[in-house]
């Protein structure tokens, strides 16, 4: 086979469901992770735990040496109160928690450590650095082109949720923008004021859940990084993106895991996903493409993708804009 036909072999495997093009990899000799019943899952886990103070990619590349099997199909209506009620009965079942809490979002970490050296550059990795850096870039590009017209001697006026470390917010205050950066933990809500405080743009940090969060007046644009996968309810979150973004704005949404997942919405079952909920209870939803697609039209948007290559990557942006 051709490098050419090779290339158009793996995308056609790619866009089949999970299961499905784990079947047609094994055929062909690439079988990739291998799949796990959810009772194993306390001693995979633990061989990653071990590694992951001291070797973090080691730990990782365990991590992606699994997936943890669908233990019973959802219900047929994503959209329906017993999916929900599916989706909260998995990820008790994979975090070892009754019920989820936003206070579970909390990440441990050394403040005064982080000031100067946040990650991902405390992983000491270049290639997690270069692959952050990469997201980040792109972004920055989707952004400048998205954001509507505004008055020139007025700062264009952004709002990022889940901000975490404040590596992005960094960026757009840098850059001169008037951003507020919505963040649930009160440390990292410190280390963004800190780490962003002498830039040429403006900053608000609020403290508090992206679900309710109300602005004053609506923003030119809502950034998500690697966030939005973390909101206990997206379709409330969707709706109200419409009062938080002037209506020729835009939302986007960065770096989310919006995939082929084999089931409409739900916890991802991916390892590293599956130790994150166990380790520190994070709520680590993943969306097949139809049907954040659905739900975004559900909610009043239409999305468009504007991905950095020739195909799907981790660092591609979806961007939602009001047909109204």
């Amino acid at each position: 086979m051709t490098p050419s036909l090779r290339v158009l072999a793996g995308r056609a495997v790619d866009v089949l469901p999970p299961g499905l093009g784990r079947r047609v990899r094994t055929l062909a000799g690439r079988p990739g992770p291998r799949e796990i019943a959810l009772d194993a899952l306390e001693a995979e886990l633990a061989r990653a735990t071990a590694l992951m103070g001291t070797s973090p990619e080691r730990a990782q590349a365990l991590l992606g040496e699994f997936v943890v099997a669908l233990p019973e199909p959802p219900p047929p209506d994503p959209f329906s109160d017993a999916y929900r009620a599916w989706t909260w009965d998995l990820y008790g079942r994979i975090s070892g928690r009754a019920e989820y809490d936003t206070a579970h979002e909390a990440s441990p970490f050394d403040l005064e450590r982080a000031l100067t050296r946040p990650f991902p550059y405390e992983s000491g990795s270049l290639k997690v650095v270069g692959r952050d850096l990469a997201a980040r870039g792109h972004v920055l590009d989707v952004l400048s082109k998205a954001l509507p017209s505004v008055n020139g001697s007025v700062r264009p006026r952004v709002v990022e949720f889940g901000a975490g470390w404040g590596n992005l917010t960094a960026d757009l205050v840098a850059t001169g923008l008037d951003v507020t950066a919505v963040e649930l933990d009160p440390k990292f809500c410190t280390l963004i004021g800190q780490r962003c405080a002498n830039g040429p743009g403006e900053l608000t940090v609020h403290q508090g859940d992206m679900l309710r969060f109300a602005p004053d007046r609506p923003f030119d644009a809502a950034v998500f990084y690697e966030s939005f996968h973390h909101c206990a309810d997206h379709l409330t979150m969707l709706d109200r993106l419409h009062r938080i973004v002037r209506p020729d704005g835009a939302v986007l949404f960065a770096a989310e895991p919006v995939q082929r997942l084999g089931y409409p919405w739900g916890p991802r079952l991916d390892g590293l996903s599956v130790w994150s909920s166990r380790t520190y209870g994070w709520l680590e939803l993943g969306f097949d493409v139809r049907y954040f697609d659905a739900a975004l039209g559900r909610t009043g948007w239409r999305g468009r993708w504007v991905r950095p290559g020739a195909g799907p990557s981790e660092t591609d942006v979806l961007v939602a804009k009001s047909p109204r």
